[in-house]
């Protein structure tokens, strides 16, 4: 059963960790951002990945163009991923392949359903409208694992 008030729809919460800035929280832009979403198959499985996430997070001070990062859980989809935003688009690569991301997404790859991905540039920094898009383009495309947007000019944004 689907709660509705006002529009909202429960399932639809989203709730999310305080900003983490990194080194380049002072840039200008324009920006790169990445959603990632992972869906695992048991609900126990969500609380755990968080605090992994989290504590991935505060590695972002290790990439010099990393701008910020949050994790935020869709408990009501059994979701969890992040929004990460970069100052160039060499940070992520630098980022995916940590160490302590790359032993993460080892762990829980076979515990749920395939991450996915969502990546575009945009002029102007805000992050909740960032992640609300995000979001809405791995709704809009639930087949693929990568949705990428190229346009910076893009009114979507």
């Amino acid at each position: 059963m689907q709660h509705r008030a006002s529009g909202f729809v429960l399932r639809d919460l989203v709730v999310c960790s305080p900003w983490k800035a990194g080194p380049a929280a002072g840039a200008v832009g324009p920006f790169m951002f990445s959603v990632t979403q992972f869906t695992p198959a048991h609900l126990g499985d969500v609380g755990d990945i968080w605090r992994a996430a989290e504590r991935l997070g505060d590695q972002l001070i290790e990439i010099d163009c990393a701008v910020g990062v949050l994790t935020y859980v869709q408990p009501g989809r059994r979701r969890v991923g992040s929004l990460s935003v970069w100052a160039d688009d060499a940070g992520l690569g630098r980022f995916v392949r940590l160490p302590d991301h790359v032993e993460i997404m080892n762990r829980y790859r076979s515990r749920g359903l395939p991450a996915r991905s969502a990546k575009w540039w945009a002029a102007e920094l805000r992050v909740r409208a960032a992640l609300d898009e995000g979001l809405r383009m791995l709704d809009g495309e639930p087949d693929r694992r990568r949705v990428v947007r190229r346009n910076l000019d893009d009114p979507a944004r």
